[in-house]
């Protein structure tokens, strides 16, 4: 594998787990989640207009877009659900398991195959980041529908991963995503209007976080951004999607190192463990590429 592509995958999951310690324990989610969606918006403009690169796509980029904003719809909007009732340590792994469905849709119907030793790296590095999380007693069947909402989250992640590494063939990044998150703004704020609660002002169901977090949303999602800017310069350059997705996995014992340190939780060494399995499943990764 290139050592470009595996550079800027790193650095992107170095960036990714401080998203979510910025905006953990937000009273209003939807809100956050509009504001780092606006907030990509914005940034992409900016990028479009530093870089002199006009916003208009080509016609064939568009059902590119609607397939990226559809994922990453289906993605948020059914991690927020999940993570709601469930346990995270239960459910995220499912999330987080893209790499199975790229491979699983790459191979159906895009034609794509991967070599055994890339496979098994695959395999090692999303049983490993099970394992980090996995904690006893816990019960994956006891809630049905917190399984469903993970696996079309999971889905989704796989949708805008495949829609998002072919649009980079032929399109630059920025104006992309502008028409991607703009698409998607219009979208959250269409559902979390007609889905909020009676009783609650629509004031506060669209920015009911703003005013006292501003600071951090809008800096989770100058993060954010950052970290999938250097995945899509790492589908340019070459990188497959499903081995983009798996060495991403990397974000994971970061978040281990960061609960640890910053949020004082348990099991440090246990889950650092299965980092370091993690770890020898990227390198596997690289040795089969």
């Amino acid at each position: 594998m290139d050592l470009l592509v595996i550079a800027l995958v790193l650095g992107s999951a170095a960036l990714h787990p401080f998203r979510d310690l910025l905006i953990k324990g937000q009273n209003f989610p939807e809100s956050a989640y509009l504001g780092i969606t606006g907030s990509w918006v914005i940034f992409a403009a900016i990028q479009s207009t530093i870089l002199n690169q006009p916003l208009n796509l080509p016609i064939e980029a568009w059902p590119l877009v609607a397939g990226s904003a559809l994922g990453l719809f289906l993605y948020y909007l059914c991690v927020m659900l999940t993570l709601k009732a469930g346990d995270l340590s239960v459910y995220y792994p499912i999330i987080r398991s893209s790499p199975l469905a790229i491979v699983a849709i790459g191979y159906l119907f895009l034609e794509r195959y991967y070599s055994p030793l890339t496979l098994v790296g695959i395999s090692l590095i999303l049983v490993s980041a099970i394992m980090i999380q996995y904690r006893r007693g816990a019960s994956l069947l006891q809630r049905p529908k917190l399984i469903f909402t993970a696996t079309v989250a999971m889905i989704g992640s796989a949708i805008y991963g495949l829609a998002d590494s072919v649009a980079m063939e032929t399109i630059t990044p920025a104006p992309f995503l502008f028409w991607v998150y703009t698409t998607l703004m219009l979208a959250f704020i269409v559902f979390f209007t007609l889905t909020r609660v009676q009783k609650r002002p629509l004031s506060l169901q669209l920015f009911g976080c703003w005013p006292k977090a501003w600071l951090r949303v809008f800096a989770s999602g100058a993060l954010s951004y950052a970290s999938y800017l250097l995945i899509l310069f790492a589908f340019q350059a070459g990188g497959e999607v499903a081995v983009v997705s798996a060495i991403r996995q990397v974000s994971i014992p970061l978040s281990v190192l960061l609960g640890a340190l910053v949020l004082n939780e348990k099991r440090f060494l246990v889950r650092l463990a299965w980092s370091l399995l993690l770890a020898g499943g990227v390198v596997i990764i690289i040795l089969g590429g």
